[in-house]
């Protein structure tokens, strides 16, 4: 049944791409592989009229109107075949952006086997709009009737000739699926290799790869990673050109076998001129046929894995994807409880649960345990804690990218799952210490902050000021009109701390959020710098306290930054371990008293 969906999937994605083009191309295919052999039939009735003296005029016309029909079919399935494959592959590869956008969770982002099935989709596109070689099987089909029907006409006994030329094809049709799943099963290799080559090739690492001596190490992990994904790939191949060649060796006995029998039936008077000729002249057709079977097949297997790996997006893309009713419940335009963690656990899903649609086991491992916190309406929150304490997965939580395994998040008492995750995040501002490059006009850059104000030249103006990026933007050669990036013409390339004070303007482009997420948003900035950032930080937190309730969560390791909280939350081993204010936790003497202390005596 789901070889079926996926077969429909594939049709009926042609069909909405090019109608009339597809339609077309299936009537050119049939007819271009129905009619081949009757050329062979026009030639054999030709050569029996002459030698009976009767009129040539069947075996002529037959001749010219089958290469007339197959040669205008011919001329037209090219151009009209490779038009719908463009439509196609653009119809499907718009579809993969819209459906892996569509999904609100970004588990599919973060698991191997999940990446591993969207880099073969991504990798594999180009197999989506083949939809010619399925319609050529269809084709060879026909066409297999008509040779079948010739041989027939003949000796029925010659119809075994077409199964011993099937046998290698199936032969060969099977080693084309046999790599085609080896290359799937070994999807991690040619990822790291890829990857590996594309750090190499990156400016923004040719710098530390060339002083550390990388380059020959990582080469050579990629070569090997290279070679274990084409050994076991290289090694069928070898196996099944020696089966397909034996295969094709016991097609050539019969029909040698078949063609001196047959000769010996003419000699004896038990078989025409006429059919001889056209056994010699169909042994080509019949080889050709087989092996268009052989080919095609192979492809459309290759090319169902590729839709079935498409339709599994689908799928989960519609299983993952919010569809608001009118019992949602809507965002309040200011926050007057504020943001709770209620009983909130969380674990990362694994990669297999998460590939196996409809899959509700519970994993393992929590990362979060019984967080039971409130965020006040208009307060700056930061989180502090350890690498690997949890930290980053609030944030995550907070910004929907996730719901939780238990218990909820709730937003003035209502549950963030039960909202809307594109409202909810059309009122969150946010700063990440993996920031996004965006080498596009530094306008739109820093623009895209909110897309509804992209466009707007005086708020991309004022969040430049309010991200202390103005001297970023001073120094470039059109100011906001530059082009960034050094792959396109004219870009300019920018170092990390420059694009981070991008993506710090790109955080202040929303005036309205209830959510203010600041993720060590100021890493690659030197502490003068930091100040400035965090000083701006707070006038907007204070200004968005009065006029939306905005909850401003920050995470960060410097201490000198996190006492200007209202309240810090210190997380350790998935847990709230400490709560309260600068002066509250140093008295209390626990481990945040411990690390700021630590980080205190440093500076000293």
């Amino acid at each position: 049944m789901t070889g079926v969906r996926t077969l429909w999937l594939w049709i009926s994605t042609a069909f909405r791409a090019a109608p009339l083009l597809t339609a077309v191309m299936c009537l050119t295919t049939v007819l271009t592989t129905a009619l081949s052999p009757i050329t062979a039939l026009g030639i054999s009735l030709a050569v029996e009229a002459v030698t009976r003296g009767t009129s040539l005029l069947p075996g002529i016309g037959l001749l010219a109107a089958s290469l007339l029909v197959t040669g205008i079919a011919n001329s037209l399935a090219g151009p009209i075949g490779d038009t719908v494959d463009d439509r196609i592959w653009r119809y499907v590869h718009t579809d993969l952006m819209r459906l892996t956008g569509d999904v609100w969770s970004i588990a599919h982002h973060e698991h191997p086997e999940l990446a591993d099935r969207l880099s073969l989709i991504e990798r594999d596109a180009h197999q989506l709009g083949g939809i010619y070689r399925l319609l050529s099987i269809i084709g060879a089909a026909t066409g297999i009737v008509t040779v079948v029907g010739l041989l027939v006409s003949i000796r029925p006994a010659l119809a075994g000739l077409l199964v011993l030329a099937l046998v290698p094809a199936v032969i060969s049709a099977l080693g084309i699926h046999r790599r085609g799943l080896l290359w799937k099963q070994n999807e991690r290799f040619r990822r790291l290799g890829t990857k590996i080559s594309d750090v190499l090739v990156e400016p923004r690492q040719g710098v530390e790869i060339r002083c550390l001596g990388m380059a020959q190490a990582l080469l050579l992990v990629a070569a090997r990673a290279f070679d274990a994904r084409s050994r076991p790939w290289i090694a069928s191949t070898r196996k099944y050109a020696w089966l397909s060649a034996a295969g094709w060796l016991l097609f050539a006995a019969g029909y040698a076998g078949a063609v001196v029998w047959l000769f010996g039936q003419a000699r004896d008077g038990r078989a025409t001129v006429g059919n001889v000729s056209l056994l010699l002249l169909i042994g080509g057709q019949i080889s050709a046929t087989a092996q268009a079977v052989a080919g095609n097949l192979g492809m459309v297997l290759n090319a169902l894995q590729t839709f079935g790996r498409y339709r599994w997006l689908r799928d989960y893309s519609v299983r993952h994807t919010w569809v608001p009713d009118e019992a949602s419940p809507a965002l309040p335009d200011r926050l007057t409880e504020g943001i709770r963690f209620d009983h909130v656990d969380f674990a990362y899903p694994s990669a297999e649960v998460t590939a196996r649609l409809g899959d509700t086991t519970e994993p393992a491992e929590l990362s979060l345990h019984d967080v039971d916190l409130l965020l006040p309406a208009g307060s700056t929150v930061a989180f502090v804690g350890e690498n690997g304490a949890g930290k980053s997965t609030l944030v995550k939580l907070l910004a929907r990218l996730y719901d939780p395994t238990r218990g909820a998040v709730r937003i003035d008492g209502v549950p963030l799952a039960e909202i809307d995750p594109l409202a909810w995040r059309e009122r969150i501002s946010a700063g990440f210490q993996d920031f996004a490059s965006l080498e596009f006009l530094t306008a739109e850059s820093v623009g895209v902050g909110d897309l509804t104000a992209r466009a707007d030249r005086d708020r991309v103006a004022s969040a430049v000021v309010s991200g202390q990026a103005t001297a970023v933007v001073d120094r470039l050669p059109s100011g906001l009109d530059t082009q960034l990036g050094t792959q396109f013409d004219g870009g300019v390339g920018l170092s990390g701390g420059q694009w981070q004070r991008l993506a710090l303007a790109r955080a202040f482009m929303r005036t309205n959020p209830l959510l203010m997420l600041l993720d060590e948003p100021t890493a690659a900035l030197d502490p003068e710098a930091e100040q400035a950032v965090y000083t701006q930080y707070g006038e907007t937190a204070r200004a968005l306290a009065r006029t939306t309730g905005a909850v401003t969560v920050l995470v960060s390791h410097r201490f000198s930054t996190v006492r200007m909280a209202d309240l810090i939350v210190v997380v350790a081993d998935g847990r709230i371990s400490e709560c309260g204010s600068h002066a509250e936790l140093l008295a209390a003497g626990g481990r945040y008293a411990e690390l700021f202390e630590l980080q205190a005596r440093a500076y000293r």
